[in-house]
């Protein structure tokens, strides 16, 4: 038996949805290291314990898993939606969360993706089925269950507002977002809309 078909390896061996979420962490890792002109799949599938067929049987090429590693993160996931007890620190915590676990990332991505793809609207590419806006949909339902803000105040712009906003920023100065760049989305602009309604 050869060491590739060992027992314990293949007991060990990764598949399904834990293989997946192995290999796009691998990519961002890969992202926030070498920057979308360096990232291979070579690298990414080293980093992630796997091989390059295993990549190419999900994805064709760079660009398609280096969207999937984005998409991956687009909804946050349900256990990282954040639940301070107030709209402000949910809100601010939503747009530190897109900091910590995408903005880089897309830093590192977005214009390489653009040059390899083509123009195509930032929507297309991050949304391919839709805005489902479902974090911000779970952090107004809060504020609205806690008398924070009217439920007319939640229109469709509200739950798009502060994503778009910090993507306007990420483009903008192609940078993460300091603390006081979110405070000042959300106090200065975000709150003021959806508490006046």
């Amino acid at each position: 038996m050869s060491n590739s078909q060992h027992p314990d390896k293949l007991k060990n061996r990764r598949r399904g949805k834990e293989l997946e979420a192995a290999i796009l962490q691998a990519v961002r890792e890969e992202l926030t290291e070498q920057g979308y002109s360096n990232l291979t799949m070579d690298g990414v599938a080293e980093r992630a314990g796997t091989s390059k067929a295993v990549l190419y049987r999900r994805w064709a090429n760079r660009a398609e898993i280096v969207l999937a590693a984005i998409r991956e993160r687009v909804p946050l996931p349900l256990e990282e939606v954040p639940d301070y007890g107030n709209l402000r620190d949910d809100v601010c915590g939503v747009l530190r969360s897109m900091n910590q676990n995408n903005i880089e990332v897309m830093i590192k991505a977005f214009y390489g993706l653009v040059t390899e793809i083509g123009a195509m609207p930032l929507a297309s590419l991050l949304f391919p089925q839709g805005r489902h806006n479902r974090t911000m949909t779970i952090v107004l339902q809060r504020a609205v269950d806690r008398g924070e803000v009217s439920a007319e105040a939640v229109t469709p712009r509200m739950l798009t507002l502060p994503a778009d906003l910090a993507r306007h920023e990420l483009m903008l100065y192609n940078k993460p977002m300091s603390e006081q760049t979110i405070a000042n989305l959300v106090d200065e602009v975000f709150l003021p809309l959806v508490l006046k309604r």
